[in-house]
């Protein structure tokens, strides 16, 4: 059986900010993805990195990071990353990212949504694939080992000690078991099932099967620039550019450019029609940094930036719930100053508390690289001192799982297919969990969703087989994907207020009184409440506005 000091499961920046850093820490660090090796795509994590480059201080960055989440950050946590963001940007200047300049030679940055000062740098629509290149770099370099093609199918738990991981090597064709003194879920959020996408959320769904509450799974962020009828979604960086959407009738939508980019969605669907987005008097440099984004979208549809205005929508772009961890990125269990032993979480799997109820602009990725760094270097230091176990757990939560699909796989059901039950979770969650959300439909919602998870864990498979199964591989993921949007639709239908990217239409003003707090929701759906952190003085940062 292998056995690590440190696991890190994922393939995005956040994954692979870990496991540099645990490796660093002088752990024995893997990094295990779902794609194969190389294949971790152009990321998801926003076309801009947010650091207050010109400003005096970081002050400014943090309170509007606090506004954008509608004061249901954690303010001590939004104070200390916020004022990491500089070193973050250094860094990947040093690890061979290429930012925009401005005359005097530094990283040019622009005022956006979210922000009402200049300090959004980045690469035009090259950022994250500029930042994932530089971190696999950096892994080759440290000669990072990796395993690629293989789905985790169990956290492995002895008492309240994390042991290792139950894995699927499609590649090998087997089930597999690893020891692990620690492990780091850092893989993608679900935002996928909102398109029709594939669907990930494999390190929230195995943090809630091991009886980890998820917490603010009511929110996503939105990004108001996905082309109508489409899954392409433009960057950011062409609002702070010049470009601007317009309604129906040819009226700006927004006017007011601090608005956080889920803000600016729900505008636009308060239009009730339609809207484009007109970007034909940009200026400057845009051809360089945004040609390939303009290229794409003339493949992909026909339409010239340069020429036409571009029919857009807004769409979910990000689970902001997620895993609740501290400040090092330890999973917390139940309430702070309780955290499972072994367990951390980083990047779109966690919820930090950065970003409370929406995300401004650029601090997405910001979120991945120093919490990543903070969950990779905590785990890996405290690896050192920790000792292996649960060899005999491993091997039977392994021959469980063997067991369990081999049964899967001899049946020959005439369940659902995985493309109709896949349809079927896109529908649920686009008219009940969209921009604006009922009570009542919010309950149907979670008995149909209590059922479709029942059918998506008998899903039809076509194939029979272990090796390279990877009908098997998406079935496995849309089960959890069920499980995680019911966890989400009941969160939803307990806070009964309006704030950030969760609006109600029964309930439409913001509550400071009752819910200036976090949700908590099992994997059996069952509700609770986390108080907020705000300073070390025990004091709001900045006060909610009225």
């Amino acid at each position: 059986m292998e056995s690590w000091d440190v696991i890190v499961v994922g393939s995005g920046p956040a994954a692979l900010r870990a496991v540099l850093a645990a490796d660093e820490a002088g752990a024995r660090a893997m990094l295990l993805s779902e794609c194969g090796i190389g294949s971790s795509g152009t990321a998801s994590s926003g076309d801009a990195l947010a650091a207050s480059l010109k400003e005096s201080s970081t002050k400014g960055h943090r309170d509007d990071t606090i506004r954008a989440g509608d004061w249901l950050s954690d303010q001590d946590i939004a104070s200390s990353r916020t004022a990491a963001a500089a070193s973050v940007l250094d860094e990947l200047e040093r690890w061979g990212v290429i930012f925009r300049r401005d005359a005097e030679g530094l990283p040019r940055s622009f005022a956006g949504p979210g922000h009402s000062s200049s300090r959004i740098s980045g690469c035009g629509d090259a950022t994250a694939r500029e930042v994932l290149q530089a971190l696999e770099d950096r892994c080759l370099r440290n000669n990072i080992h990796r395993r690629g093609d293989c789905l985790p199918l169990e956290l492995v738990v002895e008492g309240d000690t994390v042991r290792g991981l139950v894995i699927l090597d499609i590649a090998q064709g087997r089930v597999d078991a690893l020891q692990a003194k620690t492990v780091i879920l850092a893989d993608s959020g679900f935002e996928g099932a909102w398109n029709g996408e594939q669907t990930g959320g494999t390190g929230q769904a195995l943090a809630a099967a091991s009886g980890i509450a998820l917490r603010n799974m009511e929110f996503q962020a939105w990004t108001p620039l996905t082309i109508s009828g489409t899954n392409l979604s433009l960057p950011l960086g062409l609002l702070a550019n010049g470009a601007r959407i317009l309604s129906a009738d040819g009226e700006e939508v927004i006017s007011e450019s601090t608005l956080s980019p889920t803000a600016i969605a729900q505008a636009m669907a308060a239009t009730g029609d339609g809207c484009v987005m007109d970007a034909r008097q940009m200026k400057g440099d845009f051809e360089t940094w945004y040609a390939n984004i303009s290229a794409l979208l003339i493949q992909r549809t026909g339409l010239d930036l340069a020429e036409e205005m571009v029919p857009v929508e807004p769409s979910v772009s990000a689970i902001i719930g997620g895993i609740p961890i501290d400040e090092h990125g330890r999973v917390m269990h139940g309430e702070w100053g309780n955290w499972m032993t072994g367990l951390y979480a980083a990047g779109d799997a966690a919820c930090s508390g950065m970003h409370g109820a929406s995300i401004a602009w650029g601090n997405r990725l910001l979120d991945d690289m120093v919490g990543g760094l903070n969950a990779g270097s905590h785990a890996g230091e405290w690896a050192l001192s920790a000792n292996s176990g649960g060899a005999q757990r491993l091997e039977e939560a392994r021959d469980s799982r063997q067991n369990n699909l081999d049964t899967r796989l001899m049946e020959d059901t005439e369940s659902s297919r995985i493309g109709s039950i896949r349809s079927a979770l896109q529908t649920e969650l686009s008219t009940t969990m969209s921009l604006n959300r009922e009570g009542g439909a919010l309950q149907t919602s979670l008995d149909n969703l209590a059922q479709l998870s029942a059918i998506a864990a008998e899903a039809s498979l076509d194939d029979r087989s272990l090796l390279m199964n990877t009908n098997l591989l998406e079935a496995l993921r849309l089960e959890s994907a069920c499980k995680l949007a019911h966890m989400a639709v009941s969160s939803a239908l307990n806070r009964t207020e309006s704030r950030g990217g969760h609006s109600r239409e029964d309930h439409p003003e913001r509550d400071d009184e009752n819910w200036m707090k976090h949700s908590l929701v099992s994997s059996s759906g069952d509700f609770d409440t986390l108080p907020l952190r705000m300073s070390s003085s025990g004091t709001w940062i900045l006060a909610p506005e009225v």
